[in-house]
């Protein structure tokens, strides 16, 4: 594959890489040259693992983990490592210092040099650079070029960058000590961006915690203190726990009558003694609450029930019909995120048992850690929506209970409980319906929940602004950085040196056998030490 014919094949570069010979007008110096004239081209291999022998030797392996972590920058030392007969009786290569190598399959587009001797696994395509090519450079005109790699990866389930492409590979090269200027740029400008987005990283970490210090004091009392001194006369939480289990009682009566009444039945003598009373809290192994306070169980103060399984079996004389339902990643902690519903078959006796109401308060069952009993309140944002097994809800009985305050202690004290409560594997939990039944609930004054619930969407409403101007400050970073590479690659970040030697003048010199090739890569290093400082930080994941 060669010349103009290749572009139209693979692909042609947004603005310095590029396949074939482009037409492009190049900065005053510089010249198109495949990559592979200007660079051996080498892959990896990963020693056998079921030889033992062949692993944790001396020698470092770069695997995809470690593009990862070491993204834009040169990697000193890997997870893995392999030993010199891994190397001996494998494909493996050990390649020099100074090696460039870019992730091709699964992950594509994580850049690295080697920082000492080091082998791949086959997952890479490693460039050893020559006198006319500086390792930074090409480490950071990939970077800037990952969008157009992917458009040439092939593959459906992983995007691969197969080698016939990568050889193909072709690049606007300026001279050695341009290219040199344009790293040293690069670095600077890039060092700058690094300190403002570990900045806004430390404001996003401590608005987190803010978030969380607000939801502690909320559930605890300390938020609405002063309140409390100026309304004293309010209904103390024991009278209002009466009154929700007067109601509870009530709503289990009207159950029974109804259900009786569609079996075609007459409550039979003493069907009210077979009222369960709800579970209750154990309160000694709880915080202490305001004077006016009580502690409830979710059991106590709400109907709670799991929802529709996916997949289960109807027989043909039921009627179905397509209905949106929640599933475990709709519901977040503290949000909601309906960007995605997906529809299940059910049947009316499912949806009128199982639609969600406004003020319904949900619970995640689980799965990874992080999802164990997190939840928010349903607003009726969907008609007709219901939920699956793996999301419980619970339905207040009173209205005089806020949602949303039940709801901010599941996310806040609730997290902790679930994880010592549930059940426990290596990576995962769960809960129950016994389990959230028995999950104990701090019962504020009705006037004082609705007081709270003000002050929390107060305070977390400035959280939630800041950030947003987070949020808009990284993606502007982001920007800026694509910015600063693409300026870089088109000539335009440096000035141009009339004393710099034309880029061609060199290659023509390297092929005519006049530079040495045991020079490859190093001279970058050792012309420029401002490289040889490279920032802690890495580059955004791509």
């Amino acid at each position: 594959m060669s010349g103009r014919a290749a572009t139209t094949d693979v692909i042609e570069g947004k603005y310095a890489l590029a396949v074939g010979i482009p037409d492009k007008q190049l900065a005053p110096g510089w010249h198109w040259k495949r990559l592979t004239d200007v660079a051996d081209m080498a892959t990896g291999h990963t020693p056998s693992r079921s030889h033992p022998e062949y692993w944790d030797g001396d020698i470092a392996w770069i695997g995809i983990k470690d593009a990862r972590e070491f993204h834009g920058r040169r990697i000193p030392s890997t997870f893995q490592t392999v030993t010199q007969a891994g190397i001996d009786n494998s494909a493996s290569v050990l390649l020099p210092k100074h090696t460039v190598c870019l992730s091709r399959t699964a992950s594509v587009g994580y850049v690295t040099i080697m920082d000492r001797p080091m082998a791949t696994s086959q997952d890479f395509v490693n460039w050893k650079c020559s006198a006319a090519l500086v390792p930074e450079f090409l480490m950071y005109l990939l970077i800037a070029e990952r969008d157009s790699l992917f458009k040439f990866g092939k593959g459906t389930t992983h995007t691969t960058i197969y080698f016939p492409e990568a050889k193909a590979l072709c690049a606007g090269l300026p001279p050695p000590a341009e290219q040199l200027r344009i790293v040293a740029k690069i670095e600077e400008l890039f060092s700058d961006l690094d300190a403002g987005v570990a900045a806004l990283l430390r404001v996003r970490a401590n608005l987190k915690r803010y978030r969380a210090a607000v939801l502690k004091a909320a559930v605890e009392g300390r938020l609405t203190q002063e309140w409390r001194t100026r309304n004293p006369a309010t209904e103390p939480a024991a009278k209002l726990l009466e009154r929700i289990l007067v109601g509870r009682r009530a709503k289990w009566e009207q159950d029974q009558l109804r259900k009786f009444k569609e079996a075609g039945k007459t409550p039979p003598k003493g069907w009210k003694e077979k009222y369960v009373n709800p579970h209750t809290p154990e309160v000694e192994a709880l915080h202490e609450l305001p004077r006016s306070w009580a502690w409830a169980t979710l059991d106590m103060i709400a109907d709670n029930c799991g929802g529709i399984t996916k997949g289960q079996k109807h027989s043909a004389s039921k009627q179905l019909r397509e209905v949106p339902y929640l599933r475990v990643a709709n519901v977040q902690r503290g949000y909601l995120d309906l960007s995605e519903i997906k529809t299940i078959p059910a049947t009316e006796r499912d949806l009128e048992d199982l639609r969600l109401m406004p003020g319904d308060i949900l619970f995640n069952e689980g799965g990874d850690r992080d999802k164990l009993g997190r939840g928010w309140v349903w607003n009726g944002e969907i008609p007709n929506c219901i939920h699956q097994n793996h999301v419980f809800r619970a339905r207040l009985f009173l209205k005089d209970v806020q949602p949303k305050f039940v709801s901010y202690h599941g996310n806040s004290f609730g997290q902790l409980w679930f994880l010592r409560t549930g059940k426990q594997s290596v990576n995962l939990a769960s809960i129950n319906l016994t389990v959230l039944r028995k999950f104990p609930v701090p019962l504020p004054p009705a006037a004082e929940q609705v007081e709270i619930v003000a002050e929390v969407d107060r305070r977390l409403s400035v959280a939630d602004a800041a950030e947003m101007q987070v949020a808009h400050a990284l993606q502007r970073a982001a920007r800026l950085r694509q910015s600063i590479l693409k300026r870089a690659f088109e000539g335009r970040l440096v000035d141009q040196d009339p004393s710099d030697e034309p880029a061609a003048v060199l290659l023509r010199r390297i092929e005519a056998g006049g530079e040495s090739s045991g020079k490859r890569g190093v001279q970058s290093r050792a012309a420029y030490p401002l490289l040889s400082r490279r920032r802690k930080g890495s580059l955004p994941t791509p």
